[in-house]
């Protein structure tokens, strides 16, 4: 979903939502440039994969949000009051540091927050973390630049090396395997 959104000139994130059976129920990419994007600046891949969450009372009961790159507030906001059991993610975002802070805010927050894993380690997790700077040169990088400048550079190097060849690679597998090198 990540690589998809880059593809289609977006932030390279992606996220899935599944049951307490492990079955996948939601999908989503972040969406916020493209340009058939009805939502703009609320087109994030977790808010996508989030909407399909039953209306019942029970409704996240078991559930799992899988993202690549730790949610914004606004996102994890969701996440919270849709009482997702699960957030797993990929990589932190530098733009956001300290929001793991806010189950101290109060009881019912502190009640209804995910158990959470992340961030990924090694190539995989260097890949995650570098692969939403692409396409963009905001906050997201600027953030990146400041507590992370050899990450940033990374960044930098993988953007150069993909638009380097003569053609987009079609699946983030064929994209990896073209900056592993990069990564590792």
């Amino acid at each position: 979903m990540a690589w998809e959104s880059y593809r289609h000139g977006g932030i390279a994130v992606g996220a899935v939502l599944t049951d307490a059976a492990g079955t996948i129920i939601g999908r989503g990419r972040n969406q916020r440039f493209a340009s058939a994007s009805p939502r703009g600046l609320l087109a994030h891949a977790e808010m996508e994969a989030l909407a399909a969450i039953p209306a019942r009372k029970d409704r996240a009961h078991g559930s799992a949000l899988y993202t690549t790159l730790q949610p914004c507030p606004m996102c994890l906001g969701a996440v919270v009051v849709a009482r997702v059991d699960r957030l797993l993610f990929g990589a932190f975002d530098p733009t956001w540091q300290g929001i793991e802070q806010l189950p101290q805010l109060n009881d019912e927050v502190r009640r209804r927050w995910p158990k959470v894993t992340g961030p990924l380690t090694g190539p995989l997790g260097e890949w995650l973390a570098v692969l939403p700077c692409l396409n963009t040169n905001g906050a997201l990088v600027r953030a990146m630049e400041a507590t992370a400048p050899q990450r940033a550079e990374r960044a930098r190097a993988v953007a150069r090396r993909l638009a380097s060849a003569t053609s987009l690679p079609d699946t983030a597998d064929q994209a990896l395997e073209q900056v592993w090198d990069l990564l590792a």
